[in-house]
Order: C-alpha cells, then sequence, then structure tokens
C-alpha cells in the first residue's frame, strides 16, 4: 500500500512537472486584418488582432520600440491637425485604417502614469506620454489585465504597438502567470508583396519551429545600451554589406554592384513596427543612383501630393511612374560577416499602394514603389523594416539576452510552437505539495476499492469462504458417501468436481475462441522531441488559416 501511495504521488508530480516541461506559448495570426464595428468605417490594417476588454477589436503591431503596450485613440481621428501626414489630409476612414482601429479613451479605467515602465523609445522620438489605463486583453485564448499607455497625438506612429521591447510589460505579466516560461517572442511577418502575400505569425514565449527553414545559426547579443543614435533599439546588427544584383534590360546576367562594403560597415536596428528600409544619407543617395542608371528613363522621384486623390500613402517609399521603367533588382544584406539575406526583387520593388477615401487598402498601378524611405533615417539609425523581416524569421529571448535570426521557411504552414525558457527549480510548491496530498488520499481509496473487489470476487470463487457447496453436504456421523464427498471437495479447497472440470474446460475454450475473433491491439505513439500546438489552442496540430486574398497594408 505504502508503494502504491508513493506512485500515486508521483504520477501527480510527475503531471506537475509536465506542464512545466512541456511550456506555454501564445500564438497570434500576423498579417491582414479587417476590423467591423457598428457605425463605424470599416477599417483594413495590419498586424495581430487582440481583443480588448471582451468587446472591442484592434489591429496591433509587434514593436520594440516600446515596453509598455500603447493604443490609438479616436483622438486622433478628429481635429484637422491630426488627420494631415505627410502634407496630406486624410478622411476620418483614412485615419482609422491608419490606426488599425482607433480606440475611445473614456471606454477604459484610468491608472497613473507611474504604473507604466519607462518607455525612452517613445519619448525619444518627441512623443508625449498624457493617459495610461488598465485593460483586458485578450491573447489569443488568455486574457490578461495589464496597464497600457494612450496615443492622443502625433504623427510618429500608425496602428497600435505591442510592446516586446528589452523590459516588456506584457511579458512579464505572462511570465508571472505562468502562461510562458521565458521573456521570450518569435517572429514570421509574412510577406506583403503584391506577387507573393503570405501572413505570418507571432509566438510569445518561444518560436514557431515551421517558420524556421535552418536552424539559428545566427546568435547576437542584446546590447546594455540599447540605444541607437537618437532611437531606441535594443535588436542590432552590424551591416557589412550591401549590394544590389541587377538583371539588366537586354541581358540575362545579373550584374552585382555594391553599395557599400565592410570596411565601410554601419550599425543598423532590426525593428518589427517599421516596413521599410531606412538608410543613412549617404547610402540613400548611392542607391538613388543605381536606380537611376538601371531604368529606361532617368528616374525622377514623384511627391506624395501628385497621387493623393487616389490613395494615401502611410508610410512613403521611393516612388516613380511606371514608364520610367521597372527597377528589376534584389538587394543583398551581409550581417556581421557571417549571414547573408537577399530580398528578392518583388519584394523590393511593387506597384504603389494605400487606402483609398473609404480606408481599404487599394493599388495604383501607373506608379512603383521601392520599398525605401524616401527621407534619410530619422536621427541617423537605419533600420531593416518588414521588407527585411520578409525573408528572416526573427527570435528574441530577453532572459538569455541574445536574438537570433535565421532563413525563413515562405511555405509554412500551421504554426509549430516551442517553448523556451527553464522551468523553476527548488522546493515543492503550495500547489504541488496538495496536489501530492490529493493523490496519496485518493491512492488510499483506491486501494480500499481494491480490497473489498477482490474479498468479493474470493467469496465467490472459494466454497470455504461462500459455504455454497458445503451447505449442501449431509455431516450426520455415518454418512461414509458424505464424507467422502466432503474430503474430495472441502477437504482440499481447491479441485473442483468432474462436472464441474467441464463446465471449466468448457468455458475457457469459449473465452479462447472469443479472444482470438476479437483480438486486442495496443496502440503505438511516438514523440518527437518538439511538441506540436495550434495557434488558437496550443494543444493540437490544425491546419493552417487561409490566407487572405485581399492586399495588406503597409
Amino acid at each position: 500500500m505504502v508503494d502504491l501511495l508513493l506512485f500515486t504521488s508521483l504520477l501527480i508530480r510527475a503531471a506537475v512537472a509536465a506542464s512545466c516541461a512541456d511550456g506555454n506559448t501564445i500564438q497570434f495570426r500576423v498579417g491582414n486584418c479587417t476590423i467591423r464595428s457598428p457605425n463605424e468605417p470599416e477599417v483594413q490594417s495590419w498586424g495581430a488582432e487582440v481583443a480588448l476588454n471582451n468587446e472591442r477589436t484592434i489591429c496591433m503591431v509587434p514593436s520594440t520600440v516600446l515596453n509598455d503596450t500603447f493604443l490609438t485613440t479616436t483622438s486622433l481621428c478628429q481635429s484637422s491637425e491630426q488627420l494631415k501626414v505627410h502634407q496630406v489630409d486624410m478622411t476620418s476612414a483614412q485615419c482609422a485604417s491608419r490606426r488599425g482601429g482607433p480606440v475611445s479613451a473614456d471606454k477604459f479605467k484610468g491608472v497613473p502614469l507611474s504604473n507604466l515602465v519607462q518607455n525612452p523609445g517613445w519619448t525619444l522620438l518627441n512623443n508625449t506620454i498624457e493617459d495610461a489605463v488598465e485593460v483586458s486583453m485578450q491573447l489569443s485564448r488568455q486574457a490578461i489585465t495589464t496597464t497600457v499607455g494612450l496615443i492622443t497625438k502625433g504623427q510618429n506612429s500608425a496602428a497600435s504597438h505591442l510592446g516586446l521591447a528589452t523590459d516588456s510589460s506584457i511579458l512579464k505579466v505572462l511570465k508571472g502567470q505562468g502562461l510562458i516560461v521565458a521573456r521570450s517572442f518569435g517572429l514570421n511577418v509574412g510577406s506583403q508583396s503584391v506577387q507573393s502575400p503570405r501572413g505570418g505569425s507571432l509566438v510569445l514565449g518561444g518560436y514557431d519551429q515551421g517558420s524556421v527553414a535552418n536552424p539559428f545559426l545566427h546568435e547576437f547579443p542584446i546590447p546594455q545600451n540599447d540605444r541607437l543614435q537618437d532611437r531606441h533599439c535594443p535588436l542590432q546588427v552590424e551591416l557589412t554589406g550591401l549590394t544590389l544584383e541587377i538583371k539588366m534590360a537586354n541581358a540575362s546576367e545579373t550584374e552585382s554592384r555594391d553599395i557599400f562594403s565592410k570596411s565601410t560597415g554601419i550599425t543598423v536596428c532590426v525593428e518589427p513596427y517599421d516596413n521599410l528600409f531606412r538608410l543613412p544619407s549617404e547610402t540613400l543617395s548611392a542607391l538613388l543612383g543605381y536606380v537611376n542608371q538601371t531604368t529606361e528613363q532617368r528616374t525622377h522621384l514623384v511627391p506624395v501630393t501628385e497621387y493623393a486623390d487616389e490613395l494615401v500613402n502611410l508610410e512613403p517609399g521611393l516612388v516613380y511612374r511606371r514608364s520610367s521603367g521597372e527597377f528589376n533588382a534584389a538587394l543583398r544584406f551581409t550581417i556581421n560577416d557571417k549571414m547573408t539575406v537577399e530580398v528578392p526583387y518583388h519584394e523590393l520593388q511593387r506597384p504603389l499602394r494605400g487606402l483609398d477615401s473609404n480606408g481599404a487598402a487599394v493599388l495604383n498601378t501607373s506608379y512603383n514603389e521601392l520599398q525605401i524611405f524616401g527621407d534619410p533615417a530619422p536621427g541617423n539609425a537605419p533600420v531593416l523594416g518588414k521588407a527585411f523581416l520578409s525573408q528572416v524569421y526573427l527570435f528574441v529571448d530577453y532572459d538569455a539576452g541574445k536574438f537570433y535570426m535565421a532563413p525563413l521557411n515562405s511555405e509554412a504552414g500551421a504554426v509549430l510552437p516551442v517553448a523556451t525558457g527553464t522551468c523553476p527549480s527548488g522546493g515543492l510548491t503550495a500547489t504541488e505539495k496538495g496536489l501530492i496530498a490529493l493523490g496519496a488520499v485518493l491512492g488510499a481509496l483506491v486501494l480500499a476499492i481494491l480490497a473489498w473487489a477482490i474479498y468479493r470476487w474470493r467469496r465467490r470463487r472459494n466454497p470455504r469462504i461462500n459455504g455454497t457447496e458445503a451447505q449442501v453436504m449431509d455431516h450426520a456421523p455415518g454418512n461414509a458417501a458424505s464424507g467422502a464427498q466432503n474430503r474430495s471437495v472441502v477437504g482440499t479447497g481447491q479441485f473442483p468436481s468432474r462436472n464441474r472440470s467441464r463446465e471449466m474446460q468448457d468455458t475457457l475454450s469459449q473465452n479462447s475462441a472469443a479472444g482470438a475473433d476479437s483480438g486486442f491491439a495496443i496502440g503505438h505513439a511516438t514523440f518527437g522531441h518538439l511538441s506540436r500546438q495550434s495557434v488558437e489552442t496550443g494543444r493540437s496540430y490544425e491546419s493552417p488559416p487561409q490566407r487572405p486574398t485581399h492586399t495588406g497594408i503597409v
């Protein structure tokens, strides 16, 4: 009995440990998101859909700019000053899509600004933090309550920020509640190209194994000083080479032209909130020179006001008339002299895309746009945005102080999350002690039921115990026949009579035949070293979500 009690307790203990060893992750689909709300214009944006207070859904963009999550508010789409972007006046519907579905500040409970952590990435962009609220956020199937900031004015951001910087408050809350084991996240941004669009995924507490084409061979430290020039940037790499691979107009050959080599390498920021490449002024000028040389005519970049009547360009790149010719080139990056990433033609150039007056995503094929920001990088801090990450899977582990990049599997289907981190060590927790005590009680109960069942079975099987055959025998003195029968059946208590023997043999024969006909099979399961989970439940392997049929927002 003691052994069984111990075994039961160990099973309970193993179950508790397994929940930590298997780990938990929270997954989102990342891509185009359409939000419909009563009496409001339809929102077409990009990011991860998150429900607030179980009623309002918004589109949030993963961001390492901020530690806290920041929500855009309706005040951003009310005044004429707030509706002007890049010298163009937006409609309220265009503004709502640009902001990813802004929220009303009065729908939330206000809290002191001191409840927020430090957000240097926000103040460095000349923004102010005026309001903080408490909000319930539905993260996949998990709901958490946390403090978020409200964006009430300014043009230095678009949609709401899902804060994933070094001291991310969301990652801390999730880890503190045991919903993830490590302060980490993995990101597949998908692709916003017109030719080959695809969705992506965000995994909190781990990464998506299915999105990684090759192992994480490229490891980078997260710097103690996460400031790059005048920008907050925890994910920094050294760009040691930038090359244009140009397919010549009248030839099948490809010509390589170095924009710069490792002798003039620069430190750049990897930031998923930004869409485009943001280059230093000298690098941008050199690139523009090659663009002019490779198009059929000298390319003249057009201002945003030229096409503003048809659409609003949310993050203007290098826009030129399609009649100038095609820029048929790929852009190859060399990172830290060890990793090469090539951004293909269809990711580097695409037809001009933006928002029409109703806030819907549209194309203007009279223009082409290179995914390179038209102005030098703000604060002279170069950025590799989503155009770069369309070819790379990003995994960030703040607990380990490192981040990783690997070639992206563009054919990734359902998310196959892998949890990261180390389970807590030390003595048993109060919960574990309670579960083990419960296991001991249940073990004792099982033993009692088992002992009663065995007793009942033996009473039915043993004549000496149940007395059925012994009582029908005549024990009167001098009855020799009775005494002989008594000795043959009761005296030994082991061997049944001849008739009973035949009956037992018949029964065994029937049972053997039945067993041969039915046939018992034991199923086998093979477990790999990685668990597979679905995006929604995190527990079963499901088919991938269907790709969106409409174009995404830059």
